[in-house]
């Protein structure tokens, strides 16, 4: 695979460091466990030595590279493109002080259009999965940033606006469908009455998506599962800007509180919590806009996670062919825990489905 050319790493170093690089080491790559499912894409931290204004320093970065269109499919690479842009576009320039996107030190477009985005070595401060007191922080200051980009433009071409059918996924709703009816005798013993609850809710995609719609939008991260929200002392803050763009008020929420389908939270973590986070994310977003209502908020949330009606379709299939479900925050989790897991989330997203279609 290609790499990006030694004096843009060098340089986005040094801009890094700032103040007057008299010397800058050897530069030591270390590859990162990062989306493995997509091939054409890596994700490796930098780190080495340099003297800055006659002082020794230790330091560190993430690369983040995208091969070209031509080897990268076309989903993995359009998302490599919108965050060149998000970054490129002074977007994370303009957010609350206590929530941020990792700063970037460099960025290049090479001729064959591979990406590479040099941003800040985040570390998180706290456990994983996330506990309780994670989520609620997280859920503020997401409510912070989607108030704080409230009424945003939002006619930039490279914004992502595809979430709904990202999570509706109407392509699948024949096969979920025929995979519900077929009421396999483990189906059945695992959700019995609640069969008929997850039809309903397939067939309802149509009016979940007419409520979001419906609501107040602002700008959405898109993708703020657990494995993407970072806590520092200071700030949380969000990696993989791949899905920024326009949503309904709550959609990033709804996006943290089903972080257990990855394993990114404990389902009885969120069930503890929901409440309390979704008045948390209300409150954060209040602060910086009281012009959206609690309730709007609630029903967005509520929307968001009723999209994700393909979990519980997940879950029946692997009831059907036996086979070990594995979240992929935690691969060495025992198969058995994972499946209660997530049955309990799909009881959040019939919860959910419930309050939004009455």
């Amino acid at each position: 695979m290609g790499r990006a050319q030694p004096d843009s790493r060098e340089a986005a170093v040094v801009a890094m460091l700032g103040g007057d690089v008299v010397a800058l080491g050897p530069i030591r790559e270390t590859p990162l466990d990062y989306d493995a499912f997509f091939a054409h894409r890596e994700l490796s931290r930098l780190d080495g030595e340099a003297v800055v204004n006659g002082e020794r320093r230790t330091w560190s970065l993430i690369e983040k590279r995208t091969e070209g269109p031509h080897l990268a499919a076309p989903y993995l690479y359009g998302n490599g493109v919108r965050e060149l842009d998000a970054y490129r576009s002074g977007l994370f320039d303009d957010m609350p002080d206590h929530i941020h996107a990792p700063s970037a030190s460099g960025t290049l477009l090479e001729a064959d259009g591979a990406i590479t985005l040099w941003i800040e070595d985040v570390r998180h401060e706290g456990p994983r999965p996330l506990d309780a007191q994670a989520v609620l922080t997280a859920a503020r200051d997401l409510g912070s940033m989607n108030g704080h980009w409230y009424g945003h433009p939002a006619d930039e071409p490279w914004l992502f606006r595809g979430w709904i059918d990202r999570h509706g996924q109407p392509e699948a709703v024949e096969r979920g469908l025929a995979t519900v009816r077929r009421a396999h005798p483990e189906a059945v013993a695992r959700f019995g009455d609640r069969l008929s609850d997850i039809e309903r809710l397939i067939l309802a995609q149509s009016r979940v998506r007419a409520v979001l719609e419906s609501l107040p939008h602002t700008l959405c991260h898109h993708d703020t599962v657990g494995a993407n929200v970072f806590r520092t002392a200071s700030a949380t803050v969000l990696i993989d800007w791949e899905s920024v763009g326009p949503g309904a008020v709550g959609a990033d929420l709804a996006s943290l509180l089903f972080s257990p389908r990855r394993g990114d939270a404990s389902v009885h973590v969120i069930t503890s919590v929901l409440d309390d986070a979704i008045q948390a994310y209300v409150d954060g977003f209040r602060e910086q806009v009281p012009a959206v209502s609690p309730a709007e908020i609630r029903r967005g949330v509520d929307a968001a996670i009723a999209l994700r009606w393909k979990l519980a379709v997940d879950v029946i299939a692997g009831l059907e062919s036996g086979d070990p479900p594995r979240r992929g925050s935690l691969p060495d989790e025992p198969p058995e825990t994972a499946r209660e897991e997530l049955i309990e989330l799909v009881g959040v997203l019939l919860a959910s489905a419930d309050r939004t279609l009455g």
